[in-house]
């Protein structure tokens, strides 16, 4: 959804107007959830996605409409629903909200894009009007269920991004912080070495901090930056800097709420010197077994893109 957002400030910052569809609520099993969106431009490209393919095509021809009347509407797929053709094949119902912004949502949008790139919780409501346009605001966050409320408004809400702190600018790193990014995490990359930590080598990612590791993860959790969805990747495979950061990350005397994971890569052999490293520092047994060392699910992967997709499977299969 941030993703999204940010492709319809760019168009209409460019002047020209887009038409966005948002599931606003299902029954029965569906492909995604209430919020997820897609985007029609000007020039009939597509950005996102509503579900897993089976309504995109008759949705698409029902948002060049909209982005042509400027009138509001929801579309009904599924058994139950107002279309029968197309149908959602998994046998559940969706209802989605298409509608157009133009350079009178501007100031809406502007708004909701700067509240988001503060990397805090979002939360906007939108009311169809009776002649089918559309009003906005940005509003306080109560907890609102996503989706179509009982007055008719439909909620949106943006979440925080958690972050993703990957230790090591190797091309390990690398791309991690590509399949970080594309799975809704704010990734920086941390490493001292001047010479390899730079934004040129990771482009793709929010931060590159060049700094002592261990320092910094320690002056931003006293700062309050991280939480209980905090994600600590260990890169660096050089014990004079994953011990004394993984010390930071796993001593729970030193978090309010302890991190989501935290995970070290290395043989079996590395990380049995690197538990015995780190229990010379002081922390306690318990305490290591929280660490995911070696790092990711063991699928036999090998090299930097298929390492990154065993911690990946290990993040997502430990997200409950």
């Amino acid at each position: 959804m941030h993703a999204i957002l940010e492709d319809i400030y760019r168009e209409l910052a460019a002047g020209r107007k887009i038409a966005v569809a948002t599931v606003a609520a299902t029954h029965g099993s569906s492909p995604r959830k209430p919020g997820a969106m897609l985007a029609v431009h000007e020039d009939h490209s597509v950005v996102g996605s509503i579900s897993g393919g089976c309504v995109e095509g008759a949705l698409y021809e029902t948002a060049l409409e909209v982005l042509h009347d400027g009138v509001a509407r929801i579309e009904r797929y599924g058994p139950e629903g107002d279309l029968l053709a197309p149908g959602l094949t998994c046998g559940g119902t969706l209802s989605v909200l298409v509608e157009r912004f133009d350079r009178q949502s501007m100031p809406f949008i502007y708004d909701l894009c700067q509240a988001v790139r503060t990397n805090c919780t979002v939360v906007s409501e939108s009311v169809i009007c009776e002649n089918g346009t559309m009003t906005h605001q940005v509003v306080p966050d109560t907890g609102q269920q996503v989706g179509l409320g009982p007055s008719g408004s439909l909620i949106r809400r943006f979440e925080a991004r958690p972050d993703m702190v990957i230790v090591g600018s190797t091309d390990f790193a690398a791309e991690m912080g590509r399949l970080g990014m594309r799975l809704g995490y704010r990734v920086t990359i941390c490493d001292a070495r001047p010479l390899f930590t730079t934004r040129a080598r990771f482009p793709e990612v929010d931060e590159v901090v060049c700094e002592w590791p261990s320092d910094w993860i320690a002056a931003e959790r006293e700062f309050g930056r991280f939480d209980s969805r905090s994600v600590f990747i260990v890169l660096t495979h050089d014990p004079k800097i994953d011990v004394p950061a993984l010390v930071e990350c796993l001593d729970r005397r030193r978090w309010s709420e302890q991190p989501a994971y935290v995970g070290a890569m290395g043989s079996r052999t590395a990380d049995t010197n690197r538990r015995r490293d780190l229990l010379g520092c002081g922390l306690p047994t318990e305490f290591l077994q929280s660490l995911h060392s070696p790092i990711g699910l063991p699928i036999g992967n090998s090299g930097p893109a298929e390492t990154a997709v065993s911690i990946a499977a290990q993040l997502i299969s430990l997200r409950g």
